[in-house]
């Protein structure tokens, strides 16, 4: 690689000086704050079919209960997200098994009550477990624990309606699944596509940031949407041989990993003009591929981009992307991909003592027990509201969002159970119920991205619609009561035992990952620096890459945390920056690096004393770091790191 391209010219500190303030945890207020989402119209719709058109058909063939537990499997449709079909047709027919089994083990063990205590936390634990290690988005382990909970108290008087019943559950879970991948005879390739697209119109955000404040924040998140692109490219199976549209969309990601690579290593050569003339061709890319179809040409912007005062390799890559939409036939180049491993792989990597996914898991198993415990030694009816209160609870992303979810979950619940006693009292029948659960749904999907304690004003009555219908001589006489000390016995257990066992998980955790990051990254540049299979990198590529997504994750946790030593960690937001800026431009090294063993040493010893720093929380014993002549940008970025970490925590 000759020095021009491996060194543009760069100036560390016009980028480095302009770091955006730490992000800050929101407060209470935000519990009931509104987000500006978009609503999913064709999404609530769609569950609310997946739960409703079970208990219709029941009504149809003359049995409400059968159509009620079939219901129950109809939850599987929500975790439908945007994967590709080929994907989402594999991950919705697990969810169904397994909620399926969790119904079938509530059925069996309706009357072993120890047993029950300890599925609850068995069933919570491997659910978050799963949903952690794969990073799978979504409601976790709540459909899975509610599926269990609600089996309990539905009477299964042998072994052959304990089978019956879990066959229902499997038939509405089976029906969801239809309703979910419905879409595919229309759009096969609609969630890649709009995978591709969300990429690009987020790498122009990017693009548009240089120089500023937003500059890092806008480069993790254009990493993140570059890993779920190429992700989800492999998830929908994209053999860019297979047909010009997969070819088509092959390279439309692969090039948007080529800009991001150009951005990263030329970023103080962009001006703000530049850089807003750049953003908006590419955001003219976005929009036109979020339409993309098999044979539909995409509006032609050569023009535009032959204007552009802009170096010639940008301009030659933002033409490639123009003849990629224009159905132009092009050469494959060969780019870094982001790329997260294979589902065992990950599984495993996250089955270590030292990993915050099977900690979080075992937490949340642990009180889930506890909340089980407490709910099956009172005298309370249906108390199985108190673990899955606490269930809902505890999926807050921080002890903070805990929190605020256990507010969220009281407040919106107790409203809930308000409602469902009206619908309850009115007595609905047949069609009526399937009607009332449709639009119950249906909003629930539609409201809960705007605040999560409006969709559980909804979600409540619904459970109850479901759950109690089967039992109208006992449900309005005592459910209400009941309920309301459930819910606020099952919130108060979910947050306080979040807040003592997790009060200072990550705290405790960061200073030792990002040490390990930097770790990682001294290590990954020495390789670059030797000779290395091509496999060997890519595979090291992709750890480092998830370590810099995580360290910024884990730094988002710690300010969620009510602690003085989180507090006192906010101090290490420069040094978080710095390291996940010199990761991303090592990762945007596609070719290696010439070091002699003096400078390979100094560098060792250089990136030992700055991980060794960040893990005890003080300044570097270092006088400088080492002058990399053919290589400033690099130096640039190390002696960043350097100064970031120049505090005592």
């Amino acid at each position: 690689m000759n020095d021009d391209k491996k060194s543009p010219t760069y100036n560390h500190t016009e980028i480095h000086h302009k770091i955006e303030a730490s992000p800050k945890a929101p407060g209470i207020k935000a519990a009931f704050r509104f987000n500006h989402a978009s609503s999913p119209w064709v999404r609530g719709i769609s569950s609310g079919l997946s739960s409703s058109l079970p208990i219709l058909i029941g009504i149809l063939f003359g049995h409400l209960q059968y159509g009620l537990i079939a219901s129950i499997g109809g939850f599987t449709y929500l975790y439908t997200k945007d994967e590709p079909y080929a994907q989402r047709a594999v991950k919705l027919f697990l969810a169904l098994l397994g909620v399926t089994l969790c119904f079938t083990l509530g059925s069996l063990f309706a009357d072993v009550e120890w047993m029950k205590t300890i599925l609850f936390g068995v069933i919570g634990a491997v659910s978050v477990y799963i949903f952690g290690a794969l990073k799978i988005p979504g409601p976790s382990a709540m459909f899975f624990v509610l599926s269990f909970a609600v089996s309990t108290s539905i009477p299964a008087p042998n072994l052959q309606a304990v089978f019956l019943h879990a066959g229902l559950v499997f038939l509405g879970g089976a029906l969801s699944w239809c309703i979910s991948m419905s879409g595919w005879l229309i759009n096969p390739r609609g969630p890649e596509t709009a995978a591709v697209a969300k990429a690009y119109r987020q790498l122009a955000s990017f693009v548009g940031s240089l120089g500023t404040e937003s500059f890092h924040a806008e480069q993790h998140k254009t990493v993140v949407e570059l890993r779920a692109a190429e992700t989800a490219m492999k998830q929908a199976k994209i053999n860019r041989k297979k047909s010009s549209f997969s070819h088509r969309l092959f390279l439309l990601n692969q090039k948007a990993e080529g800009l991001f690579i150009f951005v990263m290593a030329a970023a103080n050569d962009f001006n703000p003009a530049v850089s807003k003339k750049a953003q908006a061709v590419i955001e003219t890319f976005a929009s036109e591929m979020a339409t993309l179809k098999k044979h539909k040409k995409i509006r032609d912007v050569r023009e535009e981009i032959e204007e552009l005062s802009i170096k010639e390799e940008l301009r030659t890559l933002l033409l490639d992307v123009n003849d990629v939409l224009q159905m132009k036939e092009l050469k494959e180049t060969e780019y870094i991909q982001f790329s997260q491993g294979s589902v065992k792989a990950r599984l495993k990597a996250a089955f270590h003592k030292r990993s915050y996914v099977l900690k979080n898991a075992l937490r949340y198993g642990i009180i889930m027990i506890i909340a089980a415990a407490v709910a099956y030694t009172t005298d309370i009816p249906r108390s199985y509201w108190i673990p899955l209160t606490c269930a809902g609870v505890m999926l807050g992303a921080t002890v903070r969002a805990t929190v605020q979810r256990g507010i969220q979950r009281s407040v919106g619940t107790i409203l809930g159970i308000l409602i469902g006693t009206g619908i309850l009292m009115l007595e609905p029948t047949g069609i009526v119920i399937a009607l009332i659960v449709f639009v119950l749904q249906s909003t629930i999907e539609i409201v809960i991205v705007k605040n999560y304690a409006l969709g559980t004003l909804f979600i409540t009555p619904n459970a109850l619609l479901i759950a109690e219908s089967g039992h109208p001589d006992k449900a309005i006489s005592y459910f209400t009561s009941a309920r309301v000390i459930d819910i606020v016995i099952g919130s108060v257990i979910g947050v306080v035992g979040t807040v003592l066992v997790f009060k200072r998980a990550s705290s405790l955790r960061l200073p030792y990952l990002l040490g390990d990051v930097i770790r990682k990254e001294g290590q990954f540049l020495e390789m670059l620096s030797t000779e290395q299979g091509e496999e060997r990198i890519k595979q090291e590529r992709n750890k480092l890459q998830g370590e810099l997504v995580n360290l910024r994750a884990l730094y988002d946790n710690v300010i969620g945390e009510y602690s003085k030593t989180a507090v006192k960690l906010e101090g290490l937001w420069p040094a978080v920056v710095a390291t996940q800026q010199l990761g991303y431009m090592l990762l945007a090294s596609y070719e290696g690096y010439e070091l002699s063993e003096t400078e390979k040493r100094e560098l060792q010893e250089t990136f030992a004393q700055l991980a060794a720093a960040a893990e005890q929380k003080r300044a570097p014993k270092l006088s400088s770091v080492p002058t990399l002549k053919r290589y400033p940008i690099i130096q640039g970025e190390i002696t960043a790191l350097y100064e970031s970490l120049q505090v005592e925590i």
